[in-house]
């Protein structure tokens, strides 16, 4: 064994967004077509954004980790969760970042993601 894996090696490439934009109406047409391939989701938040955990909790359950900070939170990507994705408004506190969504970070088992609240768009791809 030369010691090297025989594994295929994913690749993440970053989907061209301009997050400047004033609303989130071109982010929320981009994760339409992403949510429609996933069957499972992952959303990280701080521990001080009670209110987007309380609001995602209704479509998942905690999951245990060793993160201090924050909380994630995962479970099945079904109709009403989309309607819920698709439905939130651009967030008005956008000093640090030009937020789309209030989640941190939303990551899709088909390998899609959006980090750094929505500013931040990738897909992993096979090498």
């Amino acid at each position: 064994m030369d010691g090297y894996s025989t594994e295929r090696v994913n690749k993440l490439r970053e989907i061209e967004f301009d997050y400047t934009y004033l609303t989130n109406e071109r982010w929320k047409e981009i994760i339409a077509v992403y949510l429609k391939g996933a069957k499972n989701f992952e959303i990280h938040c701080w521990d001080e954004e009670t209110e987007e955990i309380a609001a995602v909790l209704s479509y998942g359950a905690l999951k245990k980790t060793g993160w201090q900070y924050g909380k994630i939170i995962v479970g099945l990507v079904t109709p009403e969760f989309i309607d819920f994705l698709l439905e939130q408004e651009k967030p008005k506190d956008t000093d640090i970042y030009n937020k789309m969504t209030p989640f941190f970070s939303i990551f899709l088992d088909n390998g899609f993601s959006f980090e750094h609240y929505g500013t931040e768009l990738h897909i992993t791809e096979p090498d």
